[in-house]
């Protein structure tokens, strides 16, 4: 919300050279209930550099479907809430599936948070979710350890597609 907030990380971003699609911005729902039309023009700017925003906790703040379809967002991050859901005996009742197919509708991809089980993977993966995150992943790391894991994920990625040729 600070006047200067975009100018500030252009300047860190140069900085540090860092390329801005390199970078994801996440926004709780809650702040554009503030200032909706400045948050948007904000956004706007951001992405026009390269940023990628995503809405955070999506479902649980001030969502007002009427104006998901202004923002200018990349992606709804799918509140954890939603996805402890899917751990439920009967998964019809889940809306879930639905918060994908609005996200989708509204031109965002989806991101769901918080995902632990490998049944709720599945579950996403039937009904398109974009991308997950969560401890089925993998624990927080620090930047070494997170290096390795991408490392070992690559060359985990490469034999992956060596074996469907």
């Amino acid at each position: 919300m600070k006047p200067d907030f975009t100018s500030r990380l252009f300047a860190l971003i140069s900085e540090m050279q860092v390329n801005p699609k390199n970078i994801g911005i996440e926004i709780t729902e809650s702040v554009f209930v503030s200032d909706y039309e400045k948050i948007n023009n904000i956004i706007e700017k951001l992405r026009d550099a390269g940023l990628h925003i995503a809405i955070d906790d999506f479902g649980t703040g001030y969502s007002s479907l009427a104006r998901e379809k202004e923002l200018k967002v990349d992606c709804l991050k799918i509140d954890k809430y939603f996805v402890d859901k899917l751990l439920d005996a009967d998964l019809n009742k889940a809306i879930t599936s639905d918060i994908i197919s609005m996200s989708h509708k509204l031109g965002h991809c989806t991101i769901a948070e918080g995902v632990e089980h490998e049944s709720q993977l599945q579950y996403l993966k039937e009904h398109d979710c974009d991308r997950i995150q969560g401890f089925l992943i993998s624990k927080p790391l620090d930047e070494k350890d997170a290096f390795e894991f991408l490392k070992i994920q690559e060359k985990y990625d490469c034999h992956s597609d060596d074996s469907q040729d």
